[in-house]
């Protein structure tokens, strides 16, 4: 069920995506993916009208996506004369799926957890076949890692996933059946212990220690953060993003953030939703939103607001900010979200399974 390819260091991730972007500044010459999406000035647009998008984005991204609408904005304004606004959205991803799936939410412009959310768009015939390959990195802009929350000092010196699983460990998590962004920390899991020792009843039991630790998973990552902030448990399983953001703010002093030598990336992924952007007479300004997300300003504002970002000429600018680490993905380590939902995530799967559900 599951695979494994060969662990890639961000020194040597770093160092192949700096001769990629050379390679693609050099064929595209503008430093943009070569396969983005044409969101050139055309001279048939009338750009005295105004346009507002409407835009979906996870939770705990409320403040990156305000600075990257106000950037696109104004790069949007300097390139075509066009006033742009973008109205946000955010909340969990499944929530936010089913609402633009379903017509609730009429959508331009979708960042998901996971590329299966927009498969089930694409499946639905909002979003064009292809989506996944008009930009580079599988479409996801930036990233992060799933990573750990400990309390000032880390008194129970945690450091790496097995710390987390010891007995007497008391643990925070979001149950990633009722809060599907949190299948990337569950998944973190499992994809250290694959890496370990390429066996799923080792993992099975690694894994179900860690959520033994867990007792009953909060409802959602804002339950798990209020808990956990509280003053409730010795680590809090989170995304690296999450956790440097609050003890950056409103949290500072009270948490630290221990990124484990080995960890997964949490990789969001974007795409324009197609029919309701032509619909809406906005596709043109949608798929700058998109290109725009692969450009060096866009990189920029991630990075300080605690994502990873994909251009080395950035993330060279942030390394004290982001620890060296070993970084997993789903599909490079595991069997991909598809396989994924399905034998962990479905009513009666493993998950449910392990943790006594």
């Amino acid at each position: 069920m599951m695979k494994r390819k060969e662990k890639l260091s961000v020194l040597s991730a770093a160092m192949l995506l700096s001769s990629a972007l050379a390679l693609s500044a050099c064929a595209s010459g503008d430093g943009q993916p070569m396969n983005a999406a044409d969101a050139s000035p055309s001279s048939s647009s009338d750009y005295s009208k105004a346009v507002t998008l409407s835009g979906v984005s996870p939770d705990g991204t409320e403040s990156l996506f305000a600075a990257l609408n106000d950037a696109y904005a104004a790069d949007w304004k300097a390139k075509t004369g066009q006033d742009v606004s973008v109205k946000q959205t955010t909340g969990p991803s499944s929530v936010e799926k089913e609402a633009v799936k379903g017509g609730t939410l009429k959508a331009d412009l979708a960042v998901l957890g996971v590329g299966t959310d927009i498969d089930e768009l694409q499946a639905a015939g909002l979003v064009e076949e292809g989506w996944q390959q008009r930009y580079d990195y599988n479409s996801s802009p930036f990233y992060t890692t799933v990573a750990f929350a400990v309390r000032p000092g880390n008194p129970k010196g945690i450091k790496t996933w097995d710390d987390i699983a010891a007995p007497g460990i008391k643990l925070v998590a979001a149950d990633p059946k009722s809060y599907s962004d949190a299948r990337w920390t569950y998944t973190g899991a499992w994809a250290y212990a694959f890496d370990q020792a390429a066996d799923e009843e080792a993992a099975k039991t690694f894994v179900k220690s860690i959520y033994a630790n867990a007792g009953n998973p909060d409802a959602d990552e804002a339950a798990a953060q209020a808990r956990f902030l509280g003053g409730e448990g010795d680590v809090w399983l989170t995304t690296e993003a999450r956790a440097l953001a609050l003890a950056a703010g409103e949290a500072q002093g009270k948490i630290e953030v221990v990124v484990p030598s080995v960890t997964l990336a949490v990789e969001p992924i974007v795409s324009v939703v197609d029919k309701n952007a032509a619909e809406a007479g906005t596709r043109e300004a949608a798929n700058g939103y998109a290109d725009f997300l692969f450009t060096e300003p866009a990189q920029q504002i991630a990075a300080e607001h605690y994502y990873r970002p994909r251009f080395a000429s950035i993330a060279e600018q942030f390394a004290s900010r982001f620890p060296e680490t070993t970084i997993l993905t789903v599909d490079d380590n595991l069997s991909g979200w598809e396989d994924l939902n399905s034998s962990q995530f479905a009513d009666g799967g493993l998950f449910d399974r392990l943790v006594g559900k």
